[in-house]
């Protein structure tokens, strides 16, 4: 306990000194990815085809996929189109599909089946951000909302984290920022230029999405790709990880 506390009052320290040559007017939104930015499940694969086989009937597996940077809506064809099935899905089948994820999702983190864990050094960033009132947090992920809440809470980091935009809102990702961007906008009652916003992400989908804004991007290499893959796509910043809060810190401010 002792030693938690000494690494959180460092951390402190050293985010204070960084965030002091910060300029209050420059106000930023930063909209995170969630699966291999913010957490890592483990043994995710198990609710979700659950729920494909209480929706659908039918016994897909997202492991036949790479599922990394997509949206659930695009998994679940991509699933079918692996297994050469051919399936009109409506509105009301998607709404199920959410549905059943949620409580097979919940059930699985609940019987410890599945495990859900904050990325090394994201809770001490998240913290930090939340202090300083040139920030706003919010979300852009391929999952649906209640799956997306139900990891951020898991991993204890939902209270640091506003609106934003989920698979629900569009199968397509490139649409995601725009809406998040949108609802910010409103919360706040004031307009955000494209070039004040910056997505965190650990997939070229992410940096796609981003460019289809006009918004800025920090790539990190916590997910299925590799740092230099992703160097590769020309970011705005690529950093290993978010482990280090005033490297972070340091570079968000510098976009």
């Amino acid at each position: 306990m002792h030693h938690q506390l000494q690494t959180e009052t460092i951390i402190g320290i050293v985010a204070a000194a960084v965030l002091s040559n910060y300029n209050m007017a420059t106000e930023r939104l930063i909209l995170f990815d969630i699966d291999g930015t913010l957490t890592r499940s483990q043994n995710g694969y198990i609710p979700f085809n659950e729920a494909l086989l209480k929706t659908f009937g039918i016994d897909g597996d997202i492991r036949t996929v790479v599922p990394d940077g997509n949206t659930d809506p695009r998994i679940v064809e991509d699933i079918f189109t692996k297994a050469n099935i051919e399936m009109e899905i409506s509105q009301a089948q998607w709404t199920q599909f959410a549905a059943n994820l949620r409580h097979s999702y919940r059930h699985s983190v609940q019987r410890g089946t599945t495990t859900v864990r904050a990325l090394p050094g994201t809770l001490d960033l998240l913290k930090t951000l939340s202090a300083h009132g040139s920030f706003y947090q919010g979300i852009v992920t391929g999952n649906f909302e209640v799956t997306a809440r139900i990891k951020l809470e898991t991993a204890g980091l939902d209270s640091y984290l506003g609106v934003g935009a989920f698979a629900g809102d569009s199968s397509h990702r490139p649409d995601l920022p725009g809406i998040a961007k949108a609802r910010w906008e409103q919360s706040l009652g004031k307009s955000i230029a494209p070039e004040q916003c910056i997505i965190v992400g650990d997939t070229p989908n992410d940096f796609e999405a981003a460019r289809h804004n006009r918004m800025k991007c920090i790539l990190v290499g916590t997910g299925r790709y590799p740092l230099e893959e992703l160097m590769y796509w020309q970011p705005d910043a690529c950093l290993p990880d978010l482990s280090d809060t005033a490297l972070a810190l340091n570079t968000i401010m510098n976009l």
